[in-house]
């Protein structure tokens, strides 16, 4: 008994939608476009996620990182020490801003000054230069490493000298990838990459300059796991930003959740239009039937 109308219902349906397939076929694309778009752009929001997740040691250079505007204090110093006795690898950058001149240059130009231990950053990724070859070979005392837009600013070539602070360098190379560029601070300008020993060469880093100063940790793969060292380097730098390789960068992410943001308006509006669409469709068809 209950199942009589179930099957007189599919028969007359089925008997109309052969009746007029042209309209029943764009109620049923405008249906699958409408789910299919929101279903697309959720997709596309998860699997872009995983990939950052999975090149995310590549974006920060490093499975850890503490970022400060102030020098550790010895207390800290002596405690970075003690993770190396576990293991654990460290390296230290500082980024801050300076005005550099050059012999083609008429007024000083503001750069993005960033100082590396050669022999061990990257943890992850490389930086990739122009003529080829490491920093560990390029970053001598005395040389630099540029961003491409530096030398199209000054209308130089590598090989020539630029003044920083109270030194000269040579332009050793062009940088044409920088791994962990956009986990950076103080990107104002073009990039100057020296050395350490460089760095101190400048001097321009005097009581007061502000800077960035960042550690990178590398774990290694038999030891503490990330959870236990993040919350060691929390104890230790109550004050620092602190943050592992699992946290995208936060422009990359709100970027990623505004485009989400709209993409799934779009496609909720299609489904929308999609639907008027149906009502419109079925309006019609049920008007010419009840006409017939």
């Amino acid at each position: 008994m209950n199942s009589f109308p179930w099957r007189t219902a599919f028969r007359i349906g089925w008997r109309e939608a052969r009746a007029a397939k042209s309209k029943f076929l764009f109620v049923i694309l405008s249906v699958a476009a409408g789910v299919g778009a929101i279903t697309g752009v959720r997709g596309f929001s998860e699997a872009f996620r995983g990939m950052l997740l999975r090149e995310a040691r590549t974006l920060m250079a490093a499975d850890l990182s503490v970022r400060m505007f102030e020098m550790p204090d010895p207390a800290q110093s002596a405690a970075m020490k003690a993770l190396e006795q576990k293991g654990i690898v460290r390296t230290w950058i500082t980024e801050t801003v300076s005005m550099m001149s050059a012999r083609n240059l008429l007024d000083p130009l503001l750069v993005s000054v960033k100082a590396v231990q050669p022999a061990l950053y990257p943890f992850y990724g490389q930086i990739r230069l122009s003529t080829g070859g490491t920093l560990r070979d390029k970053l001598t005392p005395d040389a630099v490493v540029v961003s491409a837009d530096l030398l199209l600013r000054l209308d130089a070539s590598i090989g020539d000298t630029i003044r920083l602070g109270e030194s000269d360098y040579r332009i050793a190379a062009i940088v044409t990838m920088e791994p962990d560029r956009m986990t950076g601070s103080l990107n104002v300008g073009p990039r100057v990459m020296l050395s350490r020993e460089g760095l101190d060469r400048s001097k321009i880093m005097a009581p007061g300059s502000r800077a960035s100063q960042r550690f990178l940790f590398k774990l290694p793969s038999a030891g503490p796991g990330v959870e236990t060292v993040r919350a060691e380097l929390r104890r230790v730098f109550p004050s620092a930003l602190i943050a592992d390789f699992r946290q995208t960068h936060p422009l990359i992410t709100r970027g990623l959740n505004r485009a989400t943001t709209f993409l799934s308006l779009v496609s909720l509006i299609s489904l929308i239009v999609g639907a008027l669409g149906i009502a419109t469709a079925v309006h019609s068809h049920l008007r010419q039937r009840m006409d017939s």
